[in-house]
């Protein structure tokens, strides 16, 4: 039988330790988290991270924690720190465009959420958060898309017959005033009233 080097056995010994109490602190700052209270619930994720640093949940629950408290660059942080552990954490991806959302980064959420959609195609959320990035780009149509899908991955989805609609009727009147400058530049269309744009 062969014999296990001493040191081999102390480094394990060492990661089961360890990783038992960054689960227990894990575990704490996950129920005061669920308390509300944001600030102890990072103080228990940053010691749990302490001792396991690989430990993706307490770098995604931190960031939670820190974007619940309106720290979003602290949580962009650590949600990219979390997708480094694990690449295809679509929550992840879609939790840091939020926060970029709230940064008026809107280029960046709109990275974040179609990298959520490619690492989950059925991830309603991100879809919908998607549309919502798209209409603020402007973007009517693809925004539009994004919508329906959310409708038919999730038919109740809050919100998202609302913003259909605001969508198509954006939409709507950035063609009409696209018409009518068309019309006032080149009058092709003589004999058509503008009164029909009131």
């Amino acid at each position: 039988m062969k014999k296990i080097p001493a040191s081999v056995l102390l480094v394990f010994l060492s990661l089961c330790i360890y990783g038992q109490a960054s689960i227990r602190l894990y575990n704490q700052g996950v129920k005061w988290a669920q308390k509300g209270n944001y600030e102890k619930a990072e103080a228990f994720f940053t010691k749990a991270i302490g001792l396991n640093p690989l430990l993706t949940e307490a770098w995604f629950n931190r960031a939670l924690a820190r974007s619940k408290s309106g720290r979003y660059r602290d949580a962009i942080s650590d949600y990219t720190k979390a997708i480094g552990i694990r690449p295809g954490f679509a929550m992840a991806y879609n939790n840091r465009g939020c926060d970029r959302n709230e940064l008026k980064d809107f280029t960046g959420a709109l990275e974040d959420y179609t990298k959520a959609i490619e690492q989950d195609s059925g991830y309603a959320r991100a879809w919908y958060n998607r549309g919502v990035v798209k209409t603020e780009l402007e973007e009517y149509a693809s925004a539009i898309n994004d919508f329906l899908r959310v409708i038919r991955l999730d038919p109740g989805f809050a919100g998202v017959r609302e913003n259909t609609i605001q969508a198509r009727t954006a939409l709507l009147k950035k063609t009409i005033a696209g018409f009518a400058v068309h019309y006032l530049l080149d009058n092709t269309y003589a004999g058509i009233p503008l009164n029909f744009l009131r």
